[in-house]
């Protein structure tokens, strides 16, 4: 953002900092961070020698100052060291001599490698186009930038995600999240503490009907906490992680990629995650932005859109109360696939009045939770054209598959129905 150049000299002469705000007043994108900026004296003697180090903040994504030795750049670090704008304050100068120029950065990372050790960008957020493009680029790279808006995570109320924990008898959850579940009646709380373990035992079986077309790249919208404590049903099979799944069937080499839009969720896959050897990936967003998700630099980085891919939306759709919305989301999703790609959904359904999933609808909602069951037909439409796998149509979630831990259970248990689908080669299914 600036460079090294000679201090002022006479009152006449504009300083240093003054040039810098002349001249970012006409390249920032938004020229109002001028006010909040910080004018540094580099000078040991108070001299006229300054620089301007201008905060993040709206379209502004990474800052930088450069000065000459190592004394300045311990100024420029003092002075900034806990402002609000300057987040992930560093030198990142090489070691050198003490007078070699210093480079002092904020925000993001401001420079990427590209898969062959080469410089791609080094964009410091003076223009919109310059932002919009240096943001595809962090998005690429990193993990810990939302790749859509989402909403802030709330601790004191209840979270789909974290309430679906607790009914698998997990450890990772709020308080509020608890209060929910133990305000149901036993019977209630049974009814929906096995509809959970249904949905969770699905994956195996999905995973395995995925891999027999060769399918080599997973990817879990709404995945919820993906590595759980949470305790298996009547004796069932422990859960296993979908990249656990995966490697099994695919091998290491197979790309699994977790996404959710609750932060809470986020941190605590990258908690479990990070270290994984088989080195899963993980995405922040929120899928009712389908299109702006689908375009984002870091899911075009994270897979190959040009070969197939499977999808899983399990127990995800429910918690998105508009038709519209939704019939959307899944319209672009469909359309970005690649033919022989697969779509697994399991959606909460009514299987008659006394049995209805649509009776927790308003309990969930005076908790601030969206929650809509639908009909058979609304489900089948999700899939658009794509013809569903055997049995052919939608059935009570553990009975997808004969071998399901839970397929004893009446059918009415699941409280969701199950489909699957691969993309027909013909590029007119929608």
């Amino acid at each position: 953002m600036t460079q090294h150049d000679q201090a002022a000299v006479g009152s006449s002469v504009p300083s240093r900092a003054a040039r810098e705000r002349a001249l970012l007043a006409g390249r920032l994108a938004d020229p109002a961070l001028l006010d909040q900026a910080v004018e540094i004296q580099l000078g040991e003697d108070g001299s006229a020698d300054t620089c301007l180090a201008v905060p993040v903040g709206g379209m502004r994504v990474a800052g930088k100052v450069t000065v000459a030795g190592a004394g300045r750049a311990l100024r420029v670090l003092q002075a900034l060291h806990g402002k609000p704008g300057f987040p992930c304050l560093r030198d990142f100068s090489a070691a050198g001599s003490l007078d070699d120029p210093h480079t002092i950065k904020w925000g993001l990372s401001s420079d990427f490698m590209d898969d062959h050790g080469e410089l791609r960008t080094r964009m410091w957020g003076y223009h919109k186009a310059a932002v919009s493009a240096y943001v595809t680029e962090q998005k690429a790279r990193d993990p810990r930038v939302p790749v859509t808006p989402v909403l802030e995570s709330m601790t004191s109320a209840p979270a789909d995600g974290r309430v679906y924990d607790v009914l698998l008898g997990g450890w990772d959850h709020y308080l509020a999240d608890r209060r929910l579940v133990e305000s149901l009646t036993a019977q209630d709380r049974r009814t929906l503490e096995v509809a959970a373990a249904i949905n969770r035992a699905h994956q195996p079986a999905v995973v395995k009907t995925f891999a027999s077309r060769g399918i080599d790249q997973y990817l879990d919208l709404g995945c919820g906490l993906p590595v759980t404590d949470a305790r298996p049903l009547d004796g069932a099979p422990s859960y296993a992680a979908l990249h656990d799944l995966v490697a099994q069937y695919r091998g290491d080499t197979a790309r699994t990629v977790y996404v959710d839009h609750d932060t809470f969720i986020f941190a605590k896959v990258r908690d479990h995650l990070e270290d994984d050897p088989r080195r899963p990936k993980w995405v922040c967003a929120d899928i009712r932005h389908m299109e702006q998700f689908l375009n984002s630099g870091r899911m075009q980085y994270l897979l190959d859109w040009s070969r197939p891919i499977g999808v899983l939306l399990h127990d995800v759709l429910p918690w998105i109360d508009s038709d519209e919305t939704v019939a959307e989301t899944m319209a672009v999703l469909r359309e970005r696939l690649a033919p022989g790609s697969a779509l697994s959904i399991t959606h909460a359904a009514n299987f008659g009045e006394d049995i209805a999933m649509s009776r927790f609808t308003k309990l969930f909602r005076r908790n601030g939770l969206a929650f809509k069951p639908r009909d058979t037909r609304a489900i089948g439409e999700l899939f658009g054209n794509w013809p569903l796998e055997k049995p052919g149509r939608l059935v009570p979630t553990h009975r997808w598959h004969p071998k399901h831990p839970h397929v004893a259970h009446e059918f009415w248990e699941a409280g969701a129905l199950a489909g699957l689908a691969f993309k027909p080669q013909r590029t007119n299914c929608g």
